[in-house]
């Protein structure tokens, strides 16, 4: 009998206990394939918050302060129809300055004074045919007006005391603002040019040497979309560029310098001061400028904007919030997108399916709200902070492409440890077969026993409240 001896060579297999992530925010670029990977690919209605995932952005209705310190919810604007557009702004009443909510669209302007228990909307027709796109308050001769502008041809101007007035000789005007003196508009027309009225009154469009008149940008940068006050500049913001006018002496002299290039198409409505500098997007992403130079900001939102169709942004609380549509469709129902840039950390907060439009700031000395309208029905509602909990019921988080930076090894993955506030489920993806595992307060720790080469990971909540501590993973790797 003859005998073999059979040798065998046994795998070694590598036992490690790492953070799944640390939460570190949003960037689809991040090319990481090992854990931790703090930086998301996608992400939707979470926030990150000090190495935490919490809930995102939210909308309630919008309650009032009235004189007693009470508060009140306000009544949906009785309009012909939910999508009107929604500004803020002071009017003078009975002498006292007062916050007023406008709800405009087709001829017709909705006012709304807060603090007053027995308010109501009060609509306003004696204006032009048309919608209001732009508003700008003014004092004039000791009175707190409120200008605007549309579709319509002129400036509508509104007295509390004196009820409202349309200024016949303003050509049809998209975007209005106050710079030093004047009212300066970009006009409803072909030619890249800025309007203004008389020093000190608004009420006069006449084109003098001693009343208004306009500017024109040379045409390189395309057409005027807007202009924006900061500091001692008025820019103007072009369809692919920037200028920087500036007024001397009692205003009858101008300066005109162009400040950028080599940027993409322009949002119209994207372009605010945020953080001492002039914020805008733009196709290719987020710019900022001090009026002497354009810088790109972050390049965290180029996938979101490259397919967006509009772009509509405010400054709120320290952050550059911009609406957008790029087109994808809310898991859960609900339209509308929104992402936060945190002008100070660089992060970037995304929401998904609030059905919110028309964002407008409510500045006031102790309040600094974030009003906009629903678009189901038109009511005015009020952010929540993000981690305030968001108005839908989905948040979505991934990370993919984990190969530990050993794409030939197998690894499995042994067990998850996980604290959290309410119910999660953590999805894994292995070699194209996804696995789904439920985590909540009382269910902390899993055994997984899920094996491939390549891992993507997803949590999903569809709790109105969370916080979610950074998962730990028990994985094994056979080499």
């Amino acid at each position: 009998m003859i005998r073999y001896e059979c040798k065998y060579a046994l795998g070694r297999v590598e036992r490690r206990r790492v953070p799944l992530t640390n939460f570190g925010g949003y960037d689809p670029d991040d090319a990481v394939r090992t854990l931790p990977k703090d930086m998301c690919g996608e992400v939707f209605n979470f926030t990150f918050d000090r190495g935490r995932l919490a809930d995102g952005m939210s909308f309630s209705p919008f309650c009032q302060t009235l004189a007693d310190g009470s508060s009140a919810p306000v009544p949906t604007p009785q309009t012909l129809q939910a999508k009107y557009r929604l500004f803020t702004g002071k009017l003078k009443i009975d002498g006292k300055t007062r916050d007023v909510l406008f709800a405009s669209e087709s001829q017709r302007l909705n006012c709304f004074v807060l603090g007053d228990a027995n308010a109501a909307w009060q609509t306003k027709t004696d204006m032009s045919p048309g919608t209001f796109v732009s508003a700008v308050g003014y004092v004039f001769e000791d009175d707190d007006l409120m200008l605007f502008a549309g579709t319509g041809a002129g400036v509508y101007i509104l007295s509390g005391s004196k009820g409202g007035q349309t200024v016949a000789n303003a050509l049809p005007i998209r975007d209005i603002r106050t710079y030093r003196e004047r009212v300066f508009a970009v006009v409803d027309s072909e030619r890249p040019c800025v309007w203004f009225s008389d020093t000190f009154n608004p009420y006069d469009w006449t084109v003098s040497l001693d009343a208004g008149g306009y500017i024109y940008t040379d045409g390189s940068a395309g057409k005027v979309l807007a202009i924006v006050p900061m500091n001692d500049f008025l820019f103007v913001v072009c369809e692919y560029g920037l200028f920087r006018l500036t007024a001397y002496a009692d205003q009858s002299s101008f300066t005109l310098k162009r400040i950028s290039s080599d940027i993409g198409r322009v949002f119209a409505q994207s372009a605010v001061v945020c953080a001492d500098s002039l914020v805008f997007a733009t196709i290719d992403g987020i710019y900022g400028s001090d009026g002497y130079g354009v810088r790109k900001l972050t390049s965290r939102a180029d996938k979101l904007l490259a397919k967006s169709k509009d772009v509509k942004a405010v400054c709120w609380r320290g952050k550059y919030l911009a609406c957008f549509d790029d087109g994808q469709t809310a898991p859960g129902g609900g339209s509308g997108a929104m992402f936060a840039l945190d002008m100070g950390s660089g992060n970037i907060d995304i929401a998904r399916g609030l059905d919110v439009a028309s964002p407008t700031p409510l500045r006031g000395e102790a309040d600094n709200l974030l009003l906009a309208r629903s678009v189901k029905n038109g009511e005015v509602l009020a952010a929540n902070d993000w981690g305030g909990g968001y108005r839908t019921t989905h948040a979505y988080w991934r990370v993919d492409g984990i190969d530990m930076g050993l794409p030939c090894d197998k690894k499995r993955i042994v067990q998850i440890e996980c604290k959290t506030s309410a119910p999660f489920t953590l999805a894994i993806t292995a070699d194209g077969e996804r696995h789904e595992f439920v985590f909540s307060p009382a269910v902390a720790k899993r055994l997984i026993g899920v094996a491939g080469y390549e891992f993507a990971f997803e949590i999903v909540s569809r709790s109105p409240k969370i916080e979610i501590l950074p998962p730990l993973v028990t994985i094994d790797i056979e080499r």
